[in-house]
Order: structure tokens, then sequence, then C-alpha cells
């Protein structure tokens, strides 16, 4: 009869112990499942990187007018001051969706914002590098250069707001 009652307690113990395992399993999906992912989407990190880009291209374009165009309406000056509206209303939809999808949301942790902050000066320095390349050499030859004048393709940013 002690040798049945101690059968039980060892079955007991086995499934006490495989309960155990299952509440703390659940524990850590539950605690993962809350937390925020660690990387930034296809389209975020478009957004982020097209961002440093338009930063610089609005500089540039900014410090073109104030230098070159002051009063001045040859063709360039206003070439440029139509290329700084349509920057600017492209910057305001970038950051608009940033703002949203990265820096406001509450499904965003500090990681994400730090990868969308790496991936806008990985832009600014693209554009930038791309201006300092050697005269003569074709953008098409420079991956700096090619990633940032996707940036000038509005047919990639139908994710954006209007």
């Amino acid at each position: 009869m002690a040798k049945h009652g101690w059968g039980r307690k060892v079955r007991a113990m086995k499934v006490g112990s495989w309960l155990v395992v299952l509440m703390a399993t659940l524990a850590v999906a539950a605690d993962l499942g809350a937390q925020p992912l660690s990387f930034i989407t296809e389209q975020q990190k478009l957004a982020s990187y097209c961002a440093g880009v338009s930063e610089s291209r609005l500089r540039e374009i900014g410090d073109f007018i104030k230098s070159q165009c002051a009063g001045s309406s040859r063709k360039e000056c206003v070439a440029a001051s139509d290329n700084l509206i349509k920057a600017q209303n492209m910057d305001r939809r970038l950051w608009a969706y940033l703002t949203a999808e990265v820096y406001t949301s509450r499904d965003v942790g500090a990681r994400q914002k730090m990868l969308s902050q790496q991936a806008m000066e990985q832009g600014s320095e693209d554009w930038l590098a791309c201006k300092r390349r050697p005269p003569g050499q074709d953008v098409d030859d420079v991956p700096a250069c090619r990633a940032s004048q996707g940036c000038l393709i509005d047919e990639r940013f139908s994710f954006l707001p209007p």
C-alpha cells in the first residue's frame, strides 16, 4: 500500500513539473510578445534614409538660393525655388510618416528609433558624398549617389501620407 501511495506522489510531481514548465514558457512568451520588435520595416528604413537625404538637400537648395538668387529671376533660380517647394513637401510627408510610425508610436522601442536615426545619418552622408564626388565621375558609378538619388523618385513613396 505504501508503494501505491508513492506512485501517486511521483505522478503528481511529474504533472506538477510539467505545469510549472508550461507556465514558465507561457510567461516568457507573453513577455516577448509585449516587447517591441528590434528592427524597422523596409518602409521605415527607406523613409528614414530619405529624410536624411531630404535634410541635406533642403539645406543645399536653400544655401544656393540665398547665395546665388537673391532677388533674381534667372532660370536656374526659378528651378531651384520649384525644387525647394517640392523637396519641402516631400520632407513634410516623410516626417509625418516617421512621426506616426516610429517616433510617437507606442509599439516602437528605443532600438528602432536609433536604427531610424542611423538610416537618416547614412542618407545625409550619402547625399553629401555624392556631391563631393570627383568632377566627371558619373552619378551611377558611385553607390552612395545611386542610393540617395533613389529618394528623388516619387513613385517609391506611395505609402506616405499625402
